[in-house]
């Protein structure tokens, strides 16, 4: 006769195999972790509509910015794990806060089941209409000859934007000013004032038109090839600095010990909206390629890119002002 543990298994198993058969069967929430405005709010809205459509309840947008999008990624990791709470992540939440903050309160890897990589988008050295300079070999000298009186923004102290400026005055032996906002839009706003100069961007629709009628200068692309909605902008390789190279990807994630199942379903269904014209459209319109992959191969990708990150602070001694 079975004991008393066993049909105590039994019942939990039985039980949480319904749960998932039964998904979704109320409204779940997405959090973005950054305001309003930006790319990743815009990619993960329109993602929000398509999987409504797909999963046949409503998925609402949380936006909880701050922080580099960790305050929004920590509140995803200690929610519970029934499929109810998703999370846009990226790279800066992920795999470089992970190298940045010691006492990081939630784990990229151990505090997430990975359900999809959404999009992957090259960088780009950016400055307003108010700097002089016509190419990056320019805007170099320029800064060389007015060491710290430059500044340059970032959606917050730790993100993709912060470590890369850093990395840039770390290649050219250059000095800017950071400083942090609280999030794409502020901090396109704040290039388009004047406030701050120089960006180092992932390309979005907003600062595709500023860039066409250039209030916004793209001085180069920093991946290996040139994208195809910018042609005439040159690689850093191209315009004088190799090696200097930073992408920015979104995924979606669920908490740790989300059922096998829903993940399987939120997977599937995550995919099949990467696929149609209306979210492809607003991938594009953002300079982003649509990726999608499974959860393993979405877990194998954020341990390399992690240790990609590492390696890069490690060389140029990166630390948290």
């Amino acid at each position: 006769m079975l004991n008393f543990r066993v049909l105590a298994l039994l019942l939990i198993i039985f039980c949480q195999q319904a749960f998932s058969q039964n998904y979704p069967f109320k409204p779940i929430r997405l959090i973005v972790p950054y305001p309003p405005g930006g790319s990743v709010d815009l990619v993960g809205r329109t993602l929000a509509r398509k999987m409504t459509e797909l999963l046949g309840q409503p998925v609402v947008i949380d936006n909880k910015g701050g922080a580099g999008a960790r305050l929004g990624v920590e509140l995803a990791s200690k929610s519970n794990p029934d499929g109810y709470t998703l999370v846009v992540a990226t790279v800066t939440s992920m795999s470089m806060a992970i190298n940045m903050f010691p006492k990081l309160p939630y784990d990229p890897i151990k505090s997430f089941a990975p359900i999809s990589l959404l999009t992957k988008a090259p960088g780009l050295i950016t400055v307003n209409e108010t700097l002089s300079v016509k190419n990056l070999k320019e805007f170099i000298d320029l800064l060389k000859s007015k060491p710290g009186q430059i500044n340059y923004s970032s959606l917050g102290s730790g993100s993709i934007q912060h470590f890369t400026g850093e990395y840039f005055q770390s290649m050219t032996g250059t000095q800017m000013l950071h400083v942090p906002y609280q999030g794409a839009g502020p901090e396109l706003i704040a290039i388009l004032a004047n406030q701050v100069q120089v960006g180092f961007e992932v390309l979005s629709s907003f600062q595709l038109q500023n860039y066409q009628n250039g209030k916004l200068k793209a001085l180069a692309i920093a991946s290996k090839d040139r994208i195809v909605s910018l042609p005439n902008v040159p690689t850093a390789a191209e315009a004088g600095l190799p090696g200097f190279e930073f992408s920015s990807w979104f995924s979606l994630m669920a908490p740790a010990g989300t059922p096998p199942q829903i993940i399987k379903r939120l997977n599937e269904e995550t995919r099949k909206a990467l696929l149609d014209k209306d979210v492809l459209e607003v991938i594009g319109m953002q300079g982003q390629e649509p990726s999608g992959n499974s959860p393993e191969e979405m877990a194998t990708f954020l341990e390399a890119d992690i240790a990609k990150w590492s390696k890069v602070m490690k060389s140029t001694n990166f630390k948290i002002e």
